[in-house]
């Protein structure tokens, strides 16, 4: 198993004297002020957790908008600030967005043009030529804030998802010696999809200013090359794969990301045992049934709530004998809320809880318990450690860590993985059992066998995926990423 010494040694002899960057839209550790005093609160992101480790490892630094109160308080003259608190190992370079900004390029062009547009999950994408402005803008000041950091000296930059799609291009342009990677950790769109997007064009050029572009999944990147075909016209090379445009060569492959299992296991072992009493203290609920189902998302319609309260709702119709004897914990994290189709999604989602509430209520019971608030995540390793189903329902998803997590953190003779196809991480947990959240009655089905799976089945199929996510950790991506990205071959002693 690839250790954090393993990509740490590897990132020192292939960068050498080489600075590290990577850039993220959401900062991993944000200082809030309240009540006068100033706290460090941690981002709950999965991508922003995932750079987040490897920057700890192999230190650097980090770029990305800052999203605390207090941010500005605690930084140098250079908007830096050593993180993590306590354990300082890499720096964070904040930039400051306006609220405007902000709005428009964060809620604006990422959050209501390009997320939706990556998705099929059929909410339409909002296009404003202010919002775009407003993105290319804020991909130019990723830009000079990395240039304040490199110069015109030779880097390895480390982009990251759709935010930052133009940042390759622009810092190609100003800085020709940087080395540029560019991980795309969202669905790439059909062309049929991405066709529609007025500033299509500019975005696949932007894009293209990388060395290398990573994807979880092999089909996005299928389906970005015939979007490259379909706008702009590419040569496409097959060893390695690759696309020739401007006399430019850019490698495509695709990587899927790991989880640091290590950490996740040392913090299943510290924690244990908890019982069912201290996890309802933590929780302040009164849960009294056998069966445990957990589900913990932020609140996107990407995500497959809707779709997962509707399954629970036809199980509890087909299988009544499970009334009183299950009870499903969604954990659901309040996300975008300024954004009107996340406002209007987290109401239907609250009234979908409550009706079925209201219809299976009985002698102080409740099927579902809705927590719309974060959980600490060494304590939800704990909690996935307790349940009995892990419930993981997205209608379109370039990866879910949150499954890949739960897989490593369920007590192995115990818990089950109910998985969507529909995840990136399917393809890599194929011992879990899949279903598809858009068949209610099949997917209903499918949480009766879960639960009734027999001990040495669950064992079996906890093993396999055990295997798979330590042989393909988080440690092993970032390695093969940077090998990629630097066309150096020095990985193989290390993987």
């Amino acid at each position: 198993m690839t250790s954090a010494k393993d990509l740490a040694s590897f990132a020192r002899d292939v960068l050498g004297r080489r600075k590290f960057v990577a850039a993220i839209q959401r900062e991993p550790y944000s200082h809030v002020r309240t009540d006068g005093s100033v706290t460090v609160e941690r981002s709950i992101g999965g991508v922003t957790i995932l750079l987040d480790g490897i920057l700890r490892t192999t230190g650097g630094l980090m770029v990305a908008t800052a999203a605390g109160n207090a941010d500005s308080d605690v930084v140098d003259a250079h908007s830096k600030v050593r993180v993590p608190p306590g354990e300082e190992s890499y720096e964070l370079k904040r930039i400051f967005l306006t609220p405007l900004e902000q709005k428009q390029f964060y809620y604006g062009f990422s959050n209501q043009t390009l997320w939706p547009l990556c998705h099929a999950v059929f909410v339409k994408p909002v296009f404003r030529s202010s919002w775009w402005q407003t993105y290319a803008k804020v991909n130019y000041r990723f830009a000079q804030a990395i240039l304040e950091e490199i110069g015109g000296e030779e880097a390895f930059v480390w982009i990251n998802d759709f935010q930052l799609a133009l940042l390759p291009k622009i810092l190609r342009e100003l800085n020709p010696h940087v080395s540029i990677g560019l991980f795309w950790h969202t669905p790439w769109p059909t062309v049929e999809i991405f066709r529609i997007c007025p500033w299509r064009r500019d975005i696949l050029e932007g894009l293209l200013g990388a060395d290398l572009i990573g994807f979880h999944r092999h089909y996005h990147v299928g389906n970005f090359i015939d979007s490259l075909r379909e706008e702009i016209g590419v040569v496409v090379e097959s060893e390695p794969l690759s696309v020739l445009y401007r006399k430019r060569l850019t490698k495509l492959i695709h990587l899927p990301t790991g989880i640091d299992t290590e950490e996740i296991d040392r913090v299943v072992q510290q924690s244990q045992p908890i019982s069912r009493t201290i996890f309802q203290q933590d929780l302040g609920l009164n849960i009294t049934s056998k069966y445990l189902v957990l589900s913990v998302d932020r609140v996107d319609y990407t995500k497959g709530m809707v779709e997962r309260l509707r399954i629970l709702d036809r199980f509890l119709e087909k299988y009544p004998h499970y009334r009183q004897q299950l009870t499903h914990l969604m954990i659901g994290v309040p996300s975008r809320l300024a954004i009107p189709a996340y406002k209007t999604y987290s109401r239907k989602v609250n009234k979908l809880v409550q009706r079925i509430n209201d219809k299976y209520r009985h002698n102080g019971w409740q099927p579902i318990h809705f927590v719309a608030r974060p959980i600490e995540r060494n304590r939800l390793f704990a909690y996935y450690h307790l349940a009995d189903i892990g419930l993981v329902t997205p209608l379109d998803d370039g990866m879910n860590l949150v499954a890949k997590e739960f897989a490593i953190a369920a007590e192995p003779n115990k818990g089950v993985l109910l998985l969507s196809r529909f995840a990136g991480a399917a393809k890599d947990l194929y011992s879990a059992i899949h279903t598809n959240p858009y068949d209610t009655d099949g997917s209903a089905d499918a949480l009766n066998y879960a639960l009734n799976t027999s001990q040495r089945e669950r064992q079996q199929r906890n093993a396999d995926m055990r295997r798979v996510l330590e042989e393909n950790n988080m440690y092993r991506w970032g390695i093969e990423f940077i090998k990629q990205t630097t066309s150096e071959n020095l990985a193989q002693k290390y993987l």
